[in-house]
């Protein structure tokens, strides 16, 4: 229905009774009136005319003759005008006859009597016999010929006056307006009978259910209607009489319910009470032990610097002995497992926190593999344990990730497997999950045969603070977080952990198997390329099944003639059909039993190049140099090995002679004083000089007094955050004051070296107005890469104040240019130019995504996303990356699900998209900052 249509009928009032009532019978009365009073009044005319033609008929008949008569009298005598009037004047005897007339053929009045005689005729068809009507001047002219059959015929015509029809047409009209009005009158005496028998009790029934509401429902309702509507309003009564006690019922119950709800209200606002003051406690029992941690990590961490420094010294002097040697580094690997306990409890507080963020760098994954199970090879050996490593060859050896949560994860399960095994074997492998473009989903597993564990112990093993028994504590030790702490941290890495039973695979087997998978990114321009040793021949002893097979596996990838022998026998039958002086042959052994006298028998037999395999503990150097023999360690590794086949020496080189200090100064500030014994030791074999300060109020005084004599500044400062009297912070700000004050003064470097492991700590050390941030134990390597860095003359010309506080307002998220620096090695003009690289394709591949979206080629859009994704690994930009990585996953599951893109999956597309030119315009918003302040 149109809007025209709807405001007629409401305008009518078509949807009330009256109004339906009248358009029901007013309507259709009405318009049958109508036609019926058309149809009457045309009949009547046309009766009225034809009675008219009739009579007209008869007057010209009947003076037909008479008429002739006079037409030949007038012919034949002119002047006889008079007379042939006189003999037609008859015919105005005719009623309703106004005048009449003679006509000839060539339309000349030739004799006229009556009114208006001398007005003009009608022209008149001569032809016909009878002519009319002729409405001429409000009545009607008829024509009859005469003297049809002479030589000279006319017309008479007379002229009838329509007065008389007019009157009866007005006379049937009148009827019929007085039939229409009675008519009328008898609808509106039905309308009032209808109206007051059924209009009229529906508009009552209407107002009395107005006027109820929740307070006149018990009124009585006056019932006055007759037949149907005194039924339908008896059950209107009786129905709102129902709701009235309905109400009467809902309302206690009401009351009744507000008054629970009013008191069990009053419970919650106590128990809410009882909540906040818990809640209270326990953030104020979380700020203690955020404390706590600080402070324990303080505590544990310092003593460990002290110990870690004074065994790097001791090992880099000349003139220890092998036992010595050894001391010294079972003590060393003994500080690092103590530190990773120490780790493992500053972990669980982060993850607890919500703040363990996880870096993404460049390493080597099978030399990280290795330097867990190097690490842990003492306590192996200690229980004659075989360790091997197997390495799968479609696995890539360098990925992007976190390589020390990575390391953190494989520790705590090599370490809980050399726990519980008291003999046997552990086992680790690494195999290829899941391949996928820029990433790869790695399976890492740890294998041993040890005491197991029972159905009910498995449920606790990933909880905090639980060991699978309750002795374990007391006969293996352990803090029970390792594994609950891996898996949080697996977790974060996008994979997941879980434990096997040896026995459900196996029933000969024993022991357990844990698992782990890992997401890595991964360069795919980089090729897997393994070495070719086709020349070389190599006899092999190892008593050691799955080392035997790893070292096989590995041969027959290098195109090595390998001879595998069984038995010592077995191994000297052998060697008699090698040359026994051959550069290309390579004998290699076990180190079990009596390892001296073996050698002493193969040397008989055998002048070759001989390798005895073993833990690095149990190989004595004087033995090996005795019988011109070289090292392989346990566990197997594919880079000893192709050392080995190589013939390569091995050493280990001095990074540390790289680095020269001379001509540097630096002030070392820390109450710990064993602890700046060893740091002026480190910096000493660097050639830095160095001065020392036990409190902060030493350290000012130090500067002060340099600035008075007109000394030189300090290069740089190492500065202990935690100090009785004055802390690092507190000494920080009072130096950052100080130079404020000097005219021409160079910002001064100070570097945080605290025991804080918390992550927002170097955020607030920043702040404060410290340059760098170095957690104890400090290594020779950090110390290499912070004097690197911070007294190069790039650095003392770019950095200023100004310029730190706009590198740390940007938000890390979005651009985090100190991981930028650490992916261009430490190279700010090359962090420049590749953030410089990204921020100039962004248009271009913008636009060829655009376009790629409107013409569905998500195959070539995968292609673009991959590129802009390797594009932004060697640039901190964590979001943008993140954004990238997860569009490109999602746009390559078209091509792995086989299937086609449906409107779903374009608006997801466009909705991603949307999102990463929002990231890539944040990332230019925070790029220009940075390559404006290089301009500067």
């Amino acid at each position: 229905m149109s809007n025209i249509n709807k405001k007629l009928f409401k305008r009518l009032h078509l949807n009330h009774a009256y109004g339906q009532l009248i358009a029901m019978i007013f309507v259709p009365i009405m318009v049958l009136a109508c036609v019926g009073a058309l149809l009457v009044l045309s009949e009547t005319s046309n009766a009225s005319r034809a009675q008219q033609r009739q009579m007209a008929i008869a007057i010209v008949t009947r003076y037909q003759l008479t008429a002739e008569a006079a037409f030949d009298l007038l012919n034949r005598y002119p002047w006889q005008y008079d007379q042939a009037r006189n003999t037609l004047q008859v015919m105005l005897d005719e009623k309703h006859l106004i005048r009449a007339a003679i006509i000839d053929p060539q339309g000349r009045n030739r004799l006229s009597i009556g009114f208006q005689d001398q007005e003009a005729w009608p022209k008149i068809d001569a032809k016909a016999d009878f002519v009319g009507p002729i409405l001429h001047n409000h009545n009607h002219i008829y024509a009859l010929k005469i003297n049809e059959h002479t030589d000279n015929p006319a017309t008479l015509v007379i002229e009838l006056d329509n007065q008389p029809l007019e009157i009866a047409h007005y006379r049937v009209m009148i009827v019929l307006i007085a039939t229409g009005l009675l008519t009328l009158l008898l609808l509106l005496l039905c309308l009032n009978f209808y109206s007051r028998r059924w209009i009229a009790p529906m508009y009552e029934i209407r107002m009395q259910l107005q006027r109820l509401n929740a307070d006149t429902l018990d009124q009585h309702m006056v019932i006055n209607s007759t037949g149907e509507l005194r039924l339908l309003q008896r059950d209107i009564a009786n129905v709102v009489k129902r709701l009235h006690f309905s109400f009467l019922e809902l309302k206690e119950h009401t009351e009744q319910t507000e008054d629970d709800l009013r008191r069990t209200l009053d419970t919650l606002e106590v128990q809410n009470i009882t909540y906040r003051q818990a809640r209270d406690q326990a953030i104020s029992a979380n700020q203690s032990k955020s404390v706590f941690l600080a402070n324990i990590s303080h505590e544990l961490r310092t003593p460990l610097n002290s110990i870690d420094g004074f065994i790097h010294l001791l090992l880099r002097q000349g003139n220890l002995s092998n036992e010595q040697n050894l001391y010294l580094q079972t003590i060393r690997k003994s500080s690092a497992h103590l530190l990773a306990l120490i780790n493992d409890v500053l972990d669980f507080s982060k993850i607890d926190a919500g703040k363990l963020e996880l870096e993404t760098a460049p390493f080597d994954l099978e030399e990280a593999i290795f330097d867990v199970m190097d690490m842990l090879s003492p306590l192996a050996a200690q229980k004659h344990i075989d360790m091997a490593f197997y390495y799968a060859d479609n696995v890539p050896t360098q990925v992007i990730g976190d390589a020390l949560r990575f390391k953190q994860i494989l520790t705590n399960l090599i370490s809980n497997a050399i726990k519980f095994t008291p003999d046997g074997e552990i086992i680790v492998r690494a195999r290829m999950e899941h391949d996928d473009i820029g990433q790869c989903l790695l399976h890492f597993s740890v294998q041993d045969s040890g005491i197991g564990l029972s159905g009910t112990d498995r449920k606790k093993l990933f909880e905090s603070f639980s060991q699978g028994d309750a002795s374990v504590t007391r006969q293996f030790g352990g803090t029970g977080l390792g594994l609950a702490i891996s898996k949080q941290l697996v977790h974060l890495m996008q994979g997941q952990i879980g434990f096997e039973d040896n026995q459900e695979r196996a029933p000969t087997e024993k022991g357990s198997t844990f698992w782990f998978t890992a997401m890595f990114v991964v360069d795919e321009d980089i090729e897997i390329v393994h070495p070719h040793f086709e020349q070389m021949q190599v006899v092999s002893y190892l008593a050691h099944p799955a080392t035997a097979n790893i070292l096989r596996h590995y041969l027959e990838n290098y195109g090595v003639h390998h001879v595998e022998t069984g038995s010592i026998l077995d191994l000297f039958s052998q060697l008699n059909k090698f040359p026994t002086n051959d550069e290309n042959t390579w004998l290699i052994v076990d180190h079990s039993g009596d390892g001296e006298a073996l050698l002493k028998e193969i040397r008989q037999r055998y002048h070759g190049n001989i390798a005895v395999y073993g833990y690095q503990m149990a190989l004595d150097p004087n033995m090996l140099n005795d019988y011109r023999a070289r090292p392989l360690y346990q566990p197997l590794s594919r880079s000893a090995l192709i050392q080995l086949l190589s013939n390569q020496p091995v050493f280990e080189q001095d990074v540390h002679e790289e680095f020269n200090g001379q001509g540097l100064h630096v002030l070392a500030v820390d109450d710990h004083l064993p602890n700046l014994i060893v740091l002026e030791a480190l910096l000493a074999e660097l050639n830095v000089t160095t001065t020392k300060a036990l409190s902060g109020q030493e350290a000012i005084e130090i500067i002060q007094q340099r600035i008075e004599q007109e000394l030189p500044a300090f290069d740089l400062v190492f500065m202990d955050i935690q100090m009785p009297v004055m802390s690092g912070i507190d000494t920080t700000r009072a130096i950052r004051s100080l130079e404020s004050t000097l005219e021409n003064h160079k910002r001064l470097p100070i570097i945080a070296l605290t025991a804080h492991a918390l992550a927002d700590e170097k955020q607030k050390l920043l702040q404060v107005g410290m340059d760098d941030y170095v957690t104890k134990p400090i290594q020779m390597e950090q110390i290499i890469q912070i004097l690197t860095h911070w007294t190069s003359e790039s650095f003392k010309k770019a950095k200023s104040i100004e310029k730190s506080i706009l590198i740390e307002a940007l938000d890390p998220n979005i651009l985090d240019w100190q991981q930028s620096l650490q992916l261009a090695a430490n190279k700010e003009d090359l962090a420049i130019d590749l953030l410089q690289m990204l921020i100039d394709s962004f248009p271009t591949e913008l636009d060829e995504m655009q376009q790629l979206i409107e013409m569905e080629d998500f195959p070539q859009l995968e292609h673009v996303l991959h590129r802009l994704y390797g594009a932004t690994r060697y640039v901190g930009v964590p979001r943008l990356q993140e954004v990238t990585g997860g569009f490109e996953q999602f746009v390559s599951s078209l091509r792995k699900e086989r299937r086609k893109a449906d409107e779903a999956f374009i608006q997801e597309t466009l909705k991603r998209f949307d999102e990463l030119q929002s990231v890539i315009q944040q990332v230019e918003q925070a790029s220009q900052q940075i390559l404006n302040r290089q301009s500067i």
